[in-house]
């Protein structure tokens, strides 16, 4: 039923949840598994007033911290005894990168964690899965 999963992931305990579906999902399947980290390489352009250090190694760190997410749940999909291979999308909006990155890779379906928020929380800090959800033409699932 699905030959291809999309696994999101930015290094966080919330996205580690999804990581334990995808692989009784991979396993049940025969399914590959894409793992992909979306990074921003041009924050809000006023933070960079701010910013501690140069934009060029604002954005070697942030490579950095998605190649180190993703080789992270690499290792655990080899310890359940599944491949994988790896994506780093750049664009401003992680919803976008992913299905952006579903396209690419040729997945046909997604899995993503969520908080679960709704309501005013949901509105004033935004979503990115509840977007995933609303502009995906893939089967979502969603992991609280």
């Amino acid at each position: 039923m699905f030959n291809h999963f999309l696994l999101s992931t930015d290094g966080s305990e919330l996205a580690d949840k999804a990581l334990p579906y995808a692989i009784e999902m991979a396993k049940k399947f025969g399914s590959r598994i894409t793992v992909c980290s979306v990074i921003d390489l041009y924050p809000y352009i006023g933070a960079i007033e701010v910013m501690p250090v140069g934009m060029d190694q604002w954005q070697d760190e942030v490579r950095k911290q998605a190649q180190t997410a993703l080789q992270r749940v690499h290792d655990r999909l080899r310890v359940a005894g599944l491949s994988c291979d790896t994506v780093i999308e750049e664009d401003a909006q992680a919803w976008r990168g992913l299905l952006a990155a579903a396209e690419k890779q040729g997945c046909d379906a997604i899995v993503i964690a969520s908080h679960g928020r709704s309501g005013m929380s949901s509105a004033m800090l935004g979503s990115q899965t509840s977007r995933v959800l609303s502009h995906s033409k893939l089967p979502v699932l969603v992991v609280r």
